[in-house]
């Protein structure tokens, strides 16, 4: 299970690869969003519409998406804040989550299950179902993701770094995205980790704006440290 550290590592440059205790939360933590010629880092976080688009979240209402699991609940202890354990993707993941993130985006069809929740503290957190069997060498699927972000147009800096959940085995990648906007695209960046169990593969994506997760590193670290896929 992953263990707390030293925070230097959140900021760490995206391509730099470090040693296996630095490793066990950077590659999870430090996600970045790189902004090209864009003033965005100043908006307000509750203007921000790429991670506060209100009407599209569905709050704390999609029972059909997540369930309460109590034993993974904890109350506020500053500067943590109150946690809520809910199950996801079909019953296949506990997850021990912030009270106040929102539900975004959610299916439970099978083989494509995902839920995707925003915090206020301005990053995205997703869950998403991978079709590879959780039999297949992990070399066969790691390839078949690797080729997926590929065929999108994205770019893998940083890949196939091993790591542990609660409850699962993980691989973790440092991905880059190209985003076309108005006067000049956008770089975009993403911590991602392939997660598997005796039943199922998982793929964790961390999305944020700005120059790191600093002051949300101690939040987010508990959610993967508590981590079941079942």
């Amino acid at each position: 299970m992953l263990t707390k550290f030293a925070e230097t590592w959140l900021r760490a440059a995206p391509q730099n690869w470090y040693s296996a205790a630095a490793l066990k939360a950077w590659i999870i933590i430090a996600g970045t969003f790189l902004v090209a010629g864009c003033s965005g880092a100043g908006e307000s976080a509750d203007k921000n519409r790429v991670f506060y688009d209100w009407q599209v979240a569905t709050g704390d209402g999609a029972t059909g998406f997540e369930q309460l699991y109590p034993p993974l609940d904890l109350i506020p202890d500053p500067p943590l804040p109150q946690y809520m354990g809910v199950t996801v993707l079909r019953g296949g993941v506990h997850l021990s989550r912030p009270k106040d993130w929102m539900m975004r985006d959610a299916d439970n069809t099978p083989g494509q299950a995902h839920v995707q929740y925003i915090s206020p503290n301005a990053y995205s957190f997703a869950l998403y179902e991978r079709p590879d069997a959780p039999t297949d060498p992990w070399r066969d699927i790691m390839n078949r993701y690797e080729d997926d972000v590929q065929s999108l147009g994205a770019k893998v800096v940083g890949k196939r770094v091993p790591l542990s959940v609660f409850i699962g085995q993980g691989r973790a990648y440092t991905i880059q995205r190209t985003v076309e906007a108005p006067k000049r695209p956008l770089v975009s960046g993403s911590r991602e980790i392939l997660l598997r169990s005796d039943h199922r593969v998982i793929l964790v994506q961390i999305v944020f704006e700005g120059e790191n997760l600093e002051p949300v590193d101690d939040e987010l670290l508990r959610v993967i440290n508590t981590m079941e896929v079942l």
